[in-house]
């Protein structure tokens, strides 16, 4: 034990997910069971030097108190959760029923009311220097309708009682006499609970040592097999009960502890501290893959498996088809469904999920773009194993082998592959203006001056089908710079405009029959004689039809131009029937028909109006010229 004047104290507190991140000489944030979660919090997690944080789904938050025993000394260890604390300040304030002080909110002013940091803790301390323990007051199980421990394990919710009697028959083989300890404990009413304390470095070692030996043979006698996700947790529930046995025996050796009243926060402020790149990610794909990337939320599942079996139908049988989800907030059910149906007649692939909900998330947007929309920027971090990757808008429908345009050459010279913008074309043509927070400019003068594309404006792509090298775009560090431009200024079709000015002269040209709108006949009158007539031969013969604009998506207008390819590969999947049911809604068919109807109307009135009109009537462009 170190002198008063150097005494250290080291309070891990568990997170899962972003929380209230306070940290000083005493209090540290850890994320538990970062090693198989799919985001990385910016705090220390439990998945560095000797660590258990893999089997965090069955340990909780023991696998923070395996690292703290493994990997911190401390003079003094202790655990507790974000939300669940010791009154350190003793307040003497109410508890409830469940024994705890309830708090509605867990922030600064809160945080100094019960002493949540290093000053207090340490001071309490060196007034208690005959303790070798800190813990929670015990609670009677009584308060909540059972008569002992045992009885409180055996019949609450996802907890089975042969695992206790399997935890009695392992502590009697291993420690001899500690089983009249558990029976006595078992028998009593009261007891520590919620698996939080401070515990002096020299008990904490003892306890370590003797807790997890007891454990590690315990789950190697059980068979977890058919137990629930809630269930599975099982060794972390018998932790809580397993530290009231071991305190008993120490208590009745004379160890000294203090009791403190344990503090329930309901909620509690949200840290700068959020998740951005995942933490899990993709392995490297085998030499014949071809790896696709599509950004979707839970809204856009629907449309995401249409798309997904229409890459299955024209895909290469001798390449692997490597399917990268960048996932916006699916749900689990949705997930084991696309899973299902991934598999459904492919010969060789892999699907992953990669969780980016919180990606991007202070970046504002505008019309009907979502936060989504900027994932793609952060490709070449999202998939650092990987060399090359085409990325490919949710909206859209695949119609011959994805792996011919996979295959494109990209020299170096060429960061990425993508086709003209044509719509962009018949903005330019018809001087269609920029959003006033953009400087309100016509589309030619916007694309030169305020991008900075200059003679290049000519060649603006479409950023909803990319070829990307992903070494080339990684070394240039576009992701971060893209990223840092749409922190500090208004673009107009966002990271499309950003990620044209950032790759300016480093793109190859593709087949715009690769990326063919299904409104092109509203364009082709503000098109060059030349270009109408590609964009004609496209919408005839499509390789990939992109749905762009909100009256051209299949899902809002059953009678969009080629939305028979949509309906065809829906029917393939588990949603066609939800899809289809929006429509037979009272009153939501005749709303599409004639919303559409509508749009079309005021698009020819658009189309007839002079130039010096349409740039005096700004915003309204971006509703008619459907790119809403």
């Amino acid at each position: 034990m170190n002198t008063e004047n150097t005494l250290s104290a080291h309070i891990y507190v568990c997170h899962h997910s972003n929380g209230n991140f306070f940290t000083d000489d005493v209090f540290t944030p850890i994320q538990v069971g970062r090693a198989t979660s799919s985001i990385a919090l910016q705090i220390p997690g439990d998945d560095t030097g000797d660590n258990l944080s893999s089997r965090n789904a069955e340990y909780c938050e023991l696998t923070a108190v395996y690292w703290a025993w493994k990997n911190d000394h401390a003079d003094w260890v202790g655990l507790m959760h974000y939300r669940r604390f010791l009154d350190f300040a003793q307040t003497g304030r109410t508890s409830d029923r469940y024994g705890c002080i309830p708090v509605d909110l867990l922030d600064q002013s809160t945080q100094r009311e019960f002493g949540l940091d290093a000053e207090t803790v340490i001071d309490l301390l060196r007034q208690h220097q005959d303790i070798g323990a800190v813990v929670p007051k015990k609670w009677s199980v009584r308060k909540v309708g059972f008569s002992t421990l045992e009885e409180h394990y055996s019949l609450a919710p996802h907890h089975y009682a042969q695992d206790l009697s399997t935890t009695r028959a392992v502590l009697a083989e291993l420690f001899p006499g500690d089983e009249v300890l558990f029976d006595e404990v078992m028998a009593s009413s009261e007891g520590y609970f919620t698996n939080i304390f401070l515990l002096r470095r020299d008990l904490f070692q003892a306890y370590c040592e003797w807790l997890f030996a007891i454990l590690f043979e315990v789950e190697r006698r059980c068979d977890l097999t058919n137990y629930s996700a809630q269930a599975r947790r099982v060794y972390g529930y018998l932790g809580e009960r397993l530290f009231n046995v071991f305190m008993a025996g120490r208590v009745k050796q004379g160890l000294a502890t203090l009791e403190l009243d344990r503090v329930f926060f309901k909620k509690q402020t949200m840290s700068e501290k959020v998740a951005r790149i995942p933490s899990v990610v993709p392995p490297r794909p085998p030499a014949h893959a071809v790896t696709i990337v599509i950004a979707s939320d839970n809204n856009f599942v629907p449309h995401l498996a249409a798309l997904m079996e229409s890459i299955k139908a024209s895909f290469a049988p001798d390449r692997f088809l490597d399917l990268v989800v960048l996932d916006g907030g699916i749900e689990k059910s949705n997930k084991l469904l696309l899973e299902r149906q991934f598999g459904l007649g492919l010969r060789e692939g892999g699907l992953h999920f990669l969780d980016c909900k919180n990606l991007h998330a202070d970046i504002a947007t505008h019309m009907h773009f979502s936060v989504a929309t900027f994932y793609r920027i952060s490709i070449g971090e999202l998939l650092p194993n990987h060399d090359k990757a085409l990325y490919i808008d949710c909206d859209t429908i695949v119609l011959a082998d994805v792996s011919t345009l996979f295959d494109i050459p990209l020299d170096g010279k060429h960061v990425v592959a993508a086709a003209p913008d044509i719509i962009m074309k018949s903005f330019i043509n018809r001087g269609t203006p920029a959003l006033l927070d953009a400087g309100g400019q016509p589309a030619s003068l916007y694309l030169r001056h305020y991008v900075g594309l200059g003679d290049e404006a000519q060649n603006y792509f479409q950023a909803g089908v990319m070829l990307f090298d992903l070494d080339s775009f990684r070394r240039l560090d576009v992701g971060t710079v893209a990223i840092s431009d749409l922190s500090d200024r208004k673009y107009w079709f966002l990271d499309q405009d950003v990620l044209n000015k950032h790759l300016k002269s480093k793109v190859r040209a593709i087949d715009t029959a690769w990326n063919c709108v299904n409104s092109v006949n509203d364009i082709c009158d503000a098109l060059s004689a030349d270009w109408a007539a590609k964009a004609r031969e496209d919408f005839a013969c499509p390789r990939l039809v992109h749905y762009a604009g909100f009256e051209a998506k299949p899902w809002n207008n059953r009678d969009a131009p080629l939305a028979h390819f949509y309906w065809f590969f829906l029917r393939r999947t588990f949603w066609y029937e939800s899809v289809i049911a929006k429509f037979q809604m009272p009153n939501s068919s005749q709303f599409v028909h004639t919303s559409s109807k509508l749009h079309r109307m005021l698009s020819a009135i658009w189309r007839r109006l002079p130039r010096v009109l349409r740039k005096s009537l700004g915003g309204l462009a971006h509703f008619i010229n459907g790119r809403v």
